[in-house]
């Protein structure tokens, strides 16, 4: 089985009952690329690897000690780091402030999801996704 160019997992802490969510979010995410036609060069495809978290404080901490932290882009609620040979994207989509404020969770993680694509594929001249 193909793997899709965008995959979202969480983080080891959160309970398995979020897996129909986040194949629902990948696939939603995927559909929207798609639609945009960002799949058409198959030599140039963006890969995306989401990772849903309680917060980047931590995360963040430890990724700038493996990486170089000034490649990392560190926005409202997420961060990412863009690989340009590779054209393969690791972000880190924080959740714990969306869980607080207890409204429209799933609509603001679309949200950020979509803010970490985009800011990628503008680089590459594709069209925006959006909700």
């Amino acid at each position: 089985m193909q793997q899709f160019p965008m995959t979202i997992s969480a983080a080891g802490n959160f309970s398995d009952s979020l897996k129909p969510l986040l194949a629902e979010l990948e696939m939603w995410l995927n559909f929207q690329a798609l639609k945009a036609d960002w799949y058409s060069n198959e030599a140039h495809v963006l890969q995306f690897n989401f990772s849903l978290v309680r917060s980047l404080t931590d995360v963040m901490a430890q990724q700038t000690r493996e990486t170089d932290s000034s490649s990392w882009v560190v926005a409202g609620g997420y961060a990412y780091l863009f690989e340009a040979k590779t054209l393969h994207t690791e972000a880190y989509i924080a959740v714990d402030d969306l869980l607080k404020s207890g409204i429209g969770i799933e609509r603001e993680i679309k949200t950020r999801l979509l803010a970490v694509a985009n800011a990628v594929a503008v680089e590459h001249d594709l069209l925006r996704l959006s909700l």
